[in-house]
């Protein structure tokens, strides 16, 4: 026993600073391990607690897209539900003032009898002609009835338009053989106050005016003036009555340089259409 313990001690003595070193370096285990083990303990508490945070939000995200929908369609019912009222209310005011449920054969002249009693402001039920569960039906009294305006019309300009060929008359030897039956006594072919659209020629005029009344009318593109050019009216044409015979226009005594068609009319113009024998100096 006693060599052993010697032996043991020699043995200490020899390595003491091994085991010195080896007592440290396990006093430090003793301390740094615990320490780590917790921070890596702590680090997966955080993580474990972030996925969790995570799921918890996606959860929520989901159960809100779930609500949503049936929110939308409660609200959906319930507007749905007080639309079939307000058609149920609607109905019932129509039977009391026509005597017939809604959509039967005598609701056109009860909704003309109703729109009357709308437009006094009397507040009765012919607001319900409009066909919309909003148009104040039954009782609420608005006294705004169903809009039977009808559409509005164009604009209408008025012009005097005259087809004359009063110079014919004092040059009716140089008229064509045959053509004496076209030429007024009077020397005017048609005169009339005529209704146009803003914005159209005094070809168009003229057009329009020829086709009503049933009298021959011949023209075609000229491109000296980009506009049409009037050959013929009531059958008489140019060259008809000499070498320099043929249609003019004049607006309110002015004739323009430029063709018919291109000319717009104004309301109240006086359209003039005059057969020359003379380009013009005759007139």
């Amino acid at each position: 026993m006693e060599k052993n313990g010697s032996k043991l001690k020699d043995f200490m003595i020899k390595h003491r600073k091994a085991l010195i070193s080896l007592a440290l370096c396990v006093a430090v285990a003793l301390v740094f391990i615990p320490t780590l083990y917790r921070s890596q303990v702590d680090e997966l508490s955080q993580d474990v607690a972030g996925l969790t945070d995570q799921d918890e939000i996606q959860t929520q995200e989901e159960e809100t897209a779930e609500e949503e929908p049936q929110e939308q369609t409660s609200d959906e019912d319930a507007e749905a539900e007080k639309t079939e009222e307000s058609s149920e209310e609607t109905g019932t005011a129509e039977t009391a003032v026509s005597g017939h449920p809604t959509g039967s054969s005598s609701q056109g002249q009860t909704s003309s009898s109703n729109s009357g009693s709308a437009s006094s402001g009397s507040g009765s039920s012919s607001s319900t002609n409009s066909g919309s569960s909003s148009s104040g039906s039954g009782s609420s009294g608005s006294g705004q009835g169903s809009d039977t305006s009808t559409p509005q019309e164009p604009e209408q300009y008025t012009c005097y338009l005259e087809v004359e060929c009063h110079t014919i008359l004092n040059n009716m030897d140089s008229l064509k053989e045959g053509k004496a039956h076209l030429v007024p006594s009077n020397g005017v072919i048609y005169s009339a106050n005529v209704k146009f659209t803003p914005g159209q020629s005094s070809y168009d005029v003229l057009r329009a005016a020829m086709q009503a009344a049933g009298i021959q009318m011949d023209a075609e593109y000229n491109s000296l003036y980009d506009s049409a050019y009037i050959k013929g009216i009531n059958n008489l044409y140019e060259f008809d009555c000499g070498p320099y015979s043929g249609w003019m226009y004049s607006v309110n005594g002015i004739y323009p340089n430029y063709g018919t068609s291109v000319y717009t009319l104004a309301d109240g113009d006086r359209l003039i259409f005059s057969y020359t024998c003379d380009l013009g100096r005759d007139l």
